[in-house]
């Protein structure tokens, strides 16, 4: 069985994040705002993994989606005062994936991601058709994983870890209108301190929407996560994946 199963996601910490803006003002460059959002992320796994001698490749299509469960439930949030921001995110998964055949391997993938990032805004740069600011960040974000493979012969290698990168990155706001706009952001991290390295980047469209007498934003777009992970010992492991694939969003102020 080739699939993938991913659990729910609780956002309890400031952590590394892209896709939050204050509803009553994405723009604001002062007073103190914030806000959290709840996101599905539909996903696509590519890589490779290595724990001692057995090596697979994953690879799980989005279209296994409605089949396979393929989604990623998280919730990130953010808070600025001023020109300063701090932004934030927790990611619980567990993916499953096998492939068929006497030399078919079983990949039981835990991971646990958490970090934190302090922000600094520029602009609003603005003209008369829209504005835009450029949100600067920088930060760490820490992973953990558990991975066990197991191979149709019956052999079995499992690992777990733990790494933090440093990362540093940007997200770019501008207006498309009175109630929608567009963002898109990455960063990239680890550079040997902890991962080899690590890559993520999203696009986004926002608009502005009301839930009963709840304002909210709506958010549309597609996410990617690379990591690129080796440590030796007697069990060494090394991770080359990344995960992809829509998101849809609600953000709420506070």
């Amino acid at each position: 069985m080739r699939g993938l199963f991913v659990s729910l996601v609780l956002m309890v910490n400031f952590v590394f994040s892209q896709t939050l803006m204050a509803l009553a003002d994405p723009f604001a460059t002062e007073g103190q705002h914030g806000s959290v959002t709840p996101y599905l992320w539909g996903l696509s796994v590519d890589g490779d993994t290595r724990v001692g001698p057995i090596t697979t490749s994953v690879d799980i299509p989005f279209s296994d989606i409605f089949d396979k469960l393929n989604f990623a439930l998280m919730v990130e949030g953010e808070y600025w005062n001023g020109r300063w921001g701090l932004m934030g995110n927790l990611l619980y998964s567990n993916l499953e994936n096998s492939s068929g055949g006497l030399l078919s391997t079983t990949t039981d993938f835990r991971m646990t991601i958490l970090g934190a990032a302090v922000a600094y805004r520029f602009g609003p740069f603005e003209n008369a058709n829209n504005r835009t600011v450029f949100d600067a960040y920088a930060g760490l974000r820490h992973t953990k994983l558990d991975v066990r493979l197991t191979t149709g012969l019956g052999a079995t290698a499992s690992r777990d870890v733990s790494f933090t990168d440093p990362v540093i990155g940007g997200r770019l706001i501008t207006e498309l209108g009175p109630k929608s706009r567009f963002v898109i952001g990455g960063d990239i991290g680890g550079f040997g301190v902890g991962s080899d390295f690590s890559w993520q980047a999203i696009g986004l469209y926002a608009r502005d929407i009301s839930l009963g007498q709840t304002p909210a934003m709506l958010l549309l777009g597609y996410r990617a996560l690379g990591q690129d992970y080796t440590t030796g010992g007697t069990i060494p492991l090394t991770i080359d994946a990344t995960y992809h694939g829509p998101v849809i969003a609600l953000s709420f102020a506070f």
